[in-house]
């Protein structure tokens, strides 16, 4: 069972979502209902239940739904910002660094969730490292959808393959622990992507690690995913 941890999470909300829109063009990807519920009030539950309520949404397309509902929904410790124009992953992240109240910090995909993550020996890695960014990661039985993280023994991160067909391995589970040092390396007012942009440069100095988690991923980035999502989620 996770024990509490004070660290603040901060959600990438500033996608388009374009794989789901045909479902939902009205909202962001985040406020997609999983079982009648907006994603994001699962993924919020998901980090409350690990003790994590200090929570800031970088939000982009759609921004002023997340907003609004930022304002309605009642938690406390719970913050959004407004990217200006879209910045990609990377760009998203150095935009809300005025908003950053612990170093390290965690940085979560708002698309997916790893229900059964240990945040507390997430953290103790991260600590018992002199890792950049340490990533969670899932197996998965069927790879040919994601890309797929390669680690040594020790858990340093020596590649991330592209998509291709293979039977079984390990996946970005969508949540990395982050020391705020990273964020002096990424140019303010870019469009960047942390997977192509920044991480490779990370992986050459054998900086970033990898903390295998037995949790599956869940990723509702498409209807297939959305309707997987769901499935495991009200089982």
């Amino acid at each position: 069972m996770n024990t509490s941890v004070t660290i603040q999470a901060v959600l990438l909300c500033g996608g388009r979502g374009t794989r789901l829109s045909a479902l939902y063009p009205d909202r962001p990807k985040a406020l997609a209902p999983v079982a009648g519920r907006p994603f994001l009030d699962w993924q919020l539950d998901w980090l409350a239940r690990a003790g994590i309520t200090l929570v800031h949404l970088a939000a982009g397309h759609m921004a002023a739904q997340l907003e609004s509902w930022t304002a309605s929904a009642g938690r406390a410790g719970l913050t959004v910002s407004i990217e200006p124009q879209p910045l990609g992953t990377g760009g998203g992240l150095k935009f809300v660094e005025a908003y950053l109240r612990s170093d390290p910090f965690l940085v979560l995909n708002g698309d997916s969730i790893m229900p059964e993550l240990d945040f507390a020996a997430l953290l103790a890695a991260h600590r018992d490292t002199r890792a950049s960014v340490t990533l969670a990661i899932a197996p998965i039985e069927d790879a040919g959808r994601y890309g797929t993280v390669e680690a040594d023994p020790d858990g340093v991160i020596t590649a991330f393959r592209e998509k291709a067909p293979r039977s079984e391995g390990w996946i970005n589970g969508g949540v990395y622990v982050v020391n705020r040092a990273v964020l002096d390396l990424i140019p303010a007012s870019q469009a960047l992507s942390l997977e192509t942009d920044i991480f490779p440069g990370f992986v050459a100095e054998r900086r970033m690690r990898a903390f295998r988690s037995r949790s599956p991923m869940l990723d509702m980035g498409t209807p297939e995913g959305l309707a997987a999502m769901t499935k495991f989620l009200t089982a």
